[in-house]
Parts: structure tokens; sequence; C-alpha cells
């Protein structure tokens, strides 16, 4: 067992996070297409990520087989399904669509925010889980490979955790708060991660289980950039700067994907 790398794994993609939304508070953001470019950059680097990191070693492992086709579809079905319950189930605010979903609830306009950005990194953090645990057991995936997807979510990281603390400050949350609410947020991905670590940990001697899992983890994390970070960045960034972040950020993480594997 890497332990050195299975740290840097975990540690990275929180504090690029915790570090995105700590700049909220020092980096003057005067219009909306800087930060409509930031959200879409994220959301790039996450399909990217799920392509080169997730779902192309699913097809790998499961083989190039009807059935492993069935066992990647089953997994991204699965991903989706779960991130859509939990869309209904957790009360969360889009902040700038200025909608809430979920169940009814008393929770303040900061809180439901936070829950929002912690919507996001669950399916990265257990995407983080199984592919650490994938590399750990050399079933589809390298250490680079995994090094490289541990980089490509720290990357898309801080403009996420940037984006959730900036409009709260804005607002007249007080510093001391914001850096308490990002610190809060930072902490879901890597207890995801642990979770997903142990799922596949435990699961991994079943047959055809880690191509399911690597699908499940692409599935929920395009589910999230398809509902949640393309609206919120199409709604504040104007004149296609939106777009602009989505191609930049996907090539970025598609050229790190191939020079990792």
């Amino acid at each position: 067992m890497r332990w050195d790398l299975f740290l840097i794994m975990m540690i990275i993609p929180w504090v690029a996070t915790f570090a995105g939304s700590y700049s909220a508070l020092l980096i003057k953001v005067d219009n909306n297409r800087r930060q409509g470019a930031l959200l879409g950059f994220a959301s790039g680097v996450m399909i990217a990520a799920s392509i080169w990191s997730l779902i192309i070693p699913a097809f790998e492992e499961a083989g190039i087989t009807a059935f492993g086709a069935f066992l990647v579809t089953l997994g991204f079905a699965l991903g989706c399904i779960g991130m859509l319950v939990l869309n209904m189930v957790v009360p969360h605010e889009h902040e700038e669509q200025h909608i809430t979903e979920g169940p009814t609830s008393h929770l303040s306009r900061p809180i439901l925010l936070v829950l929002a950005v912690a919507l996001h990194n669950i399916p990265e953090g257990m995407a983080l889980g199984v592919v650490i645990s994938s590399a750990m057991q050399n079933l589809g995936m390298s250490w680079t490979a995994a090094i490289v997807f541990s980089l490509g979510l720290a990357i898309q990281n801080f403009p996420e955790g940037f984006a959730v603390i900036f409009p709260l400050y804005q607002s007249g949350v007080s510093k001391k708060r914001c850096t308490w609410l990002g610190f809060l947020a930072s902490l879901a991905e890597p207890a995801a991660a642990l979770l997903g670590l142990a799922a596949a940990s435990l699961l991994s001697e079943l047959s055809g289980v880690m191509p399911v899992l690597l699908a499940v983890a692409a599935g929920a994390m395009i589910f999230i950039v398809v509902e949640e970070l393309i609206p919120e960045s199409q709604a504040v960034g104007k004149n296609h700067f939106a777009t602009y972040g989505f191609l930049i950020g996907f090539w970025i993480m598609a050229v790190m994907g191939i020079l990792g594997t």
C-alpha cells in the first residue's frame, strides 16, 4: 500500500476546496463573466475526468462485450439514480438561479448553499475512493492515472469552493463564518472518499463489481454537472464565458487523462 500516494490523493482535493472558498474572501471578482467561467471550467473538468478516469477504465475492466457494456450501463444508471434521490431529499439552494430544492426546511441560506456544495462533493469523493481502491488492487487503474484524477478534482474544486463562499461574503456574511462554512463544505469530499474506498475494497473480490463501481461514480458526477453546475454557470455567465470555461477545463483534463494512462 502506497500510503504516501494515498495521503496526497486524499489531501490535495480537500485543500483545493477549502483554498477556493477562502480565496473568495481575498479575491475581488467584480463581474458575472468570471464567475460563470469558473463554474464552466469546473464542469468541463468533471466531465472529462468522468470519461477518461472512470468510464473508459470501467469498460477496460469489464471487457468490450455485451455483458461488459451491460455492467457499465447498470453502474452508470445507478449513479444517476442515486444522485437524483439525494437531490430530492437533501434541501439545498442554487445561488444564481435562486431556486431551493429538496424538502421544505427552516435551514438558513448559507447552510443551504453549503449543502449544495456537499451534494457536488459526495460523488466526487466516492469516485476518488473507488479510483484509489482500483489503483491499490491494480484493477484497471495505475497509480499515475489515479493521481491525475485526484489532481483533476483539485483543479475543479478550487473554483467550486470559491463559487459557494463568494456570494455569501458579498451578501454580508462575516469573514469568520464564511471561513467556517467553507471548511464544513470541504469535508464532504474526503468523507465520501473514505466511504467509497471502503465499499470498493470490500466488494472488489466479487466478479464484475469494480467496473460497476467506476461507472456508478461516473454517473453520479455527470448527473451533478448536468443538473447543477452547467445551469449555474449559464445563469451567471454572459457572452459565452461559461462555455469557454467548460471547453478549457474539459480539454485540460482530457490531456491530463491521456498523459496519465
